[in-house]
């Protein structure tokens, strides 16, 4: 069996991709070791959360910001079981934010 991720990166990604199906990021371009991260850390959410993901960078130089956008995408169309699941786990995510906001 596969260790579950428990870097924040990874942990981050997942959540969107549970939520939204997609993460995304801007970097300044000099951060190559962070864009490089995070393409990684994507792919390693995509496969915590079984599902076919594709990983994206931006030309800086076709930016007006000059900035590199990275994307984490789902690139496929859960199963039933698994939709039921992160449709679930979505709740319970917003449930809490809403009571989050609500006591501060």
């Amino acid at each position: 069996m596969a260790k579950e991720p428990t870097d924040d990166l990874t942990l981050e990604i997942m959540r969107h991709l549970e939520i939204d199906q997609q993460w995304v990021r801007h970097f300044d371009p000099a951060n190559v070791d962070g864009i490089a991260e995070a393409r990684t850390a994507g792919r390693r959410a995509g496969r915590a959360l079984k599902l076919k993901v594709i990983t994206f960078q931006s030309d800086p130089e076709k930016r007006e910001d000059g900035k590199v956008v990275v994307i984490v995408a789902v690139n496929q169309e859960p199963p039933p079981e698994d939709r039921e699941r992160m449709d679930e786990r979505t709740r319970l995510i917003l449930d809490d934010i809403f009571k989050d906001l609500g006591t501060h």
